[in-house]
């Protein structure tokens, strides 16, 4: 309910009547609690299905006057009970009938009995009895409560994020069950290219896990809690002065997929940077909003770095383990836990968050979803052992939606996309090409085909194959790549560097740079992903002219970036050397 606005109580009383409690043939076989057909209004609607599995049956279905007969029908065969919740309001939610939703009105509506009718007027039941048994088992149980529970959640202190309970009950965290007086809170960021938190909250529900947050939270304005705000968490390990599992409540932030780490806390982008700071920027609001909350809750002071902290900084304080989330991906743009905190006091008394904007970031620059696809014969084999999975997608690009998340596998490739980025598997969907996520063996036949032509290698240094993280016949393909991902090269089959090829003399010393174009921006960071200086809400251009240089740095999205000397007490105006954008004078 508080992730769809479809009240609680009707979602459980169709499950308890369409699959028995549970004990029906499609529940016991197919994770179908709710008679969810393969082919639902043209299966138009952003559904949670992977649109392949099914489960075939006889099925009894009713005319207009009441009268029985019997039909073979495919219905939709889920992973779990969970997905198949989520499925059934997904339905309700986007099914169209023609040009109008099915059921206009049922997201939001505070009455059981209009809601079930709007279901039933919708053509979701043949049964004329349908809302009348609905109803029944509303009031028989008393279901009602549950919605109480959830307005309750959404209304306390006019939160802007929805707070849903995932228990992990089967995690060894949970069935400690040490309890705790909460004196702060800590964040945490998962460290993986895993957007979904809903990975995590089914992680951390296995016997096996040795960790357990308290909350995890995405790019959407909703929270999964795992632990009792008061029970001890196992999040941040512990340090010279103690731990902080002792006394903090944690929450944990996913990350985007856009991004691959290198080493550590250090990571780079896979994409153009949109998709990155969307989600970066969506995951700090929504933290600032939990936080608001808890503090409210408990009476914490959140301008205190004693009672909020990071995890690098409860580490410094000596109370968490040596991590440098969450700063080693907020100071990419310009995010502190300073600033944190003060939005998190303004968030308390009920003020607007400036820090990120309201208005999303636009990521249509990383859809490529319609690029062109090039035959490619071989296999591809899962080497990524992070616990989240490797996503396959319906479309090559990070942007696109995911159909299945693996461990393990070896997969026939059938073509490559043009950016050399997604394989296009014989299935049509697509996974990544990132060797540092799967092994790709060609068939004798391509090796043949490609025998002699060269690939071109994006690595830190040609000795270091071990930092390799792309390949590519087509150079330009490769120095993309390289643009993409600060203090990379581009390398030809010899070892030769044929980009970006900055001599040191022009790196080491002060120098002036003449910008030929009118519409050279200047960035508040050496690289694409910080935000651009603005006047009156428009970019800043340097215009065309002679500008003088004082440092240089490696960045995403051009082959140096130089700050400008007007912007050197602060560091925080950068323009990019490449020569298409100007040239070096001396």
């Amino acid at each position: 309910m508080g992730a769809s606005g479809i009240l609680a109580s009707v979602s459980i009383a169709q499950a308890i009547l369409e699959s028995g409690y549970g004990t029906t043939e499609l529940a016991l076989n197919a994770n179908n609690f709710f008679g969810m057909k393969c082919s639902l209004s043209g299966n138009t609607w952003d559904s949670a299905w992977d649109g392949v599995s099914k489960y075939t049956k006889q099925t009894k279905e009713q005319d207009p006057d009441g009268k029985e007969y019997t039909v073979t029908a495919d219905f939709r065969r889920y992973p779990d009970m969970e997905s198949s919740v989520r499925d059934h309001s997904c339905y309700l939610n986007g099914a169209m009938n023609g040009n109008t939703l099915r059921y206009a009105g049922l997201k939001g509506e505070k009455d059981y009995k209009t809601a079930i009718q709007i279901i039933k007027d919708g053509g979701y039941a043949t049964d004329v009895s349908y809302v009348s048994k609905v109803c029944g088992i509303i009031e028989r149980f008393c279901l009602t409560k549950f919605d109480a529970v959830v307005e309750s959640a959404e209304s306390e202190e006019k939160m802007s994020i929805t707070i849903i309970e995932k228990m992990a009950t089967q995690n060894p965290c949970y069935k400690a069950g040490v309890g705790i007086t909460p004196k702060g809170g800590m964040l945490h960021s998962v460290g993986c290219p895993q957007p979904d938190p809903l990975v995590f909250v089914k992680n951390w529900q296995r016997s096996s896990a040795s960790v357990c947050v308290h909350a995890v939270v995405g790019k959407d304005a909703v929270v999964y809690q795992l632990l009792p705000w008061n029970m001890k968490g196992w999040h941040c390990g512990s340090g010279r002065n103690g731990s902080g599992n002792n006394s903090l409540i944690s929450i944990e932030m996913t990350e985007p997929a856009s991004i691959k780490y290198t080493g550590g806390a250090t990571w780079i982008e896979t994409g153009n940077g949109a998709n990155t700071k969307s989600h970066v920027l969506a995951t700090y609001a929504n933290a600032v909003q939990f936080f608001a909350h808890i503090c409210k809750k408990f009476g914490f002071n959140p301008e205190d770095s004693n009672v909020l902290m990071s995890h690098h900084e409860g580490n410094v304080k000596g109370i968490a383990s040596n991590h440098g989330d969450v700063e080693h991906i907020w100071s990419r743009y310009g995010l502190s836990m300073d600033q944190f905190r003060k939005d998190v006091k303004k968030a308390m008394a009920g003020g607007d968050i400036t820090t990120v904007p309201w208005v999303p970031v636009d990521i249509a620059s990383d859809d490529t979803s319609g690029q062109k696809i090039n035959a490619l014969n071989g296999s591809v084999t899962v080497v990524y052992k992070g616990v989240d999975g490797l996503n396959i997608r319906k479309a090559p690009s990070i942007t696109a939606e995911v159909d299945q998340i693996v461990h393990e596998g070896t997969f026939v490739v059938a073509g490559i996309s043009a950016d050399e980025k997604w394989y296009k598997l014989e299935s049509g969907l697509f996974i990544t090409a990132i060797p540092d996520y799967v092994s790709f063996k060609a068939t004798e036949e391509q090796k043949a085909s490609t025998a002699g032509t060269g690939y071109y290698r994006v690595r830190t240094n040609w000795v270091d194959s071990g930092s390799q993280i792309g390949a590519f016949k087509d150079q330009n393909n490769a120095i993309e790549l390289c643009k993409q991902n600060s203090g990379y090269k581009v390398f030809d089959d010899s070892g030769n560097e044929v980009y970006p090829c900055i001599s040191s003399a022009v790196t080491n010393r002060e120098f002036k740079f003449q910008v030929t174009i009118s519409d050279l921006r200047i960035r508040k960071g050496a690289g694409t992903t910080f935000d651009y200086h603005k006047k009156n809400g428009q970019a800043v251009y340097t215009g065309k002219g002679t500008f003088t240089i004082v440092k240089t740095k490696d960045g995403a999205g051009a082959k140096l970036w130089g700050l400008l000397k007007s912007y050197e007490a602060k560091e925080d105006g950068w323009i990019a050397l490449d020569e298409e954008y100007g040239k070096i004078l001396n």
